[in-house]
C-alpha cells in the first residue's frame, strides 16, 4: 500500500514538473499524505515525497493561499537536510539555502578535529565521497584528509592509501594558479613520507 500511494505522490509531481498542476492542487493529493501518516512513522523518502509536493503546491498556488504549503515543504527539508544534506535536491537546498553536502561535510570535519568524535568524521567521509562522485577536486581533498585522520586513528592501510590517491587526483586536478594548489602540494608531500 505505501509503495502504491508513494508512486501516486511521484506521479503527481512529476504532472507538476511538466506544466500540469492539477494532481498537486486537488484534495485528494493531501489525502494521500493522510493515508502515508496513518501508516506510521515515516521514512526519508516518503518525508521527501511530500516535501516536494507541499513545494509543488506551493509554486502551483496563488500566493496568498501558498504560504501553509511553503511552511510545510520548509519544515521537512529542513529535518531531512539535518539528517543528511543528500536527501534534499540542490535547487531545493538553494531555495532555501541550506548547506551543500560538502559544506556540510567541512563543518563535521572540522568538529571532529575540535573533538575527535568518530562519528562526525564517518559523516564527513560519506559526504565527502558523495561529493567526489561528482568530480570535485576540493571534495576529493577534503576526504583524503577525512582518510587520513582516520588512519592515523585506526592505522587502517587502505585508508592511508585511498586519502594518498584520492590527494594525487585532487592536485591533479587542480590548476596551477589555483590559490589552492601549494597547500595540497604540501598536504600530499606530509602525507606520503615514510615516516606515515
Amino acid at each position: 500500500m505505501k509503495e502504491r500511494l508513494l508512486a501516486e505522490l511521484d506521479a503527481r509531481v512529476e504532472r507538476h514538473v511538466h506544466g500540469d498542476s492539477s494532481g498537486v492542487l486537488d484534495s485528494n493529493a493531501l489525502g494521500i499524505v493522510k493515508e502515508l501518516t496513518a501508516l506510521g512513522e515515516p521514512d526519508a523518502g516518503s518525508l521527501a515525497r511530500v516535501a516536494a509536493l507541499h513545494l509543488c503546491r506551493y509554486e502551483a498556488l496563488p500566493r496568498e493561499h501558498a504560504d501553509t504549503d511553503l511552511r510545510m515543504a520548509h519544515a521537512i527539508y529542513t529535518t531531512l537536510h539535518r539528517v543528511d544534506p543528500r536527501l534534499v535536491p540542490p535547487e531545493v537546498r538553494e531555495l532555501f539555502g541550506f548547506a551543500a553536502p560538502k559544506e556540510r561535510g567541512v563543518a563535521l570535519l572540522r568538529e571532529y578535529e575540535r573533538t575527535g568524535s568518530p562519528d562526525h568524521l564517518a559523516r564527513a567521509i560519506s559526504l565527502f565521497r558523495q561529493d567526489v562522485l561528482e568530480q570535485r577536486a576540493d571534495s576529493a581533498f577534503h576526504l583524503a584528509t577525512a582518510l587520513l585522520h582516520r588512519f592515523a586513528r585506526t592505522g587502517t592501510p587502505a585508508d592511508h592509501e585511498e586519502a594518498v590517491a584520492l590527494g594525487r587526483d585532487a592536485l591533479a586536478a587542480t590548476p596551477d594558479d589555483h590559490p589552492d594548489r601549494a597547500e595540497r602540494q604540501a598536504w600530499l608531500d606530509r602525507a606520503t613520507t615514510p615516516d606515515r
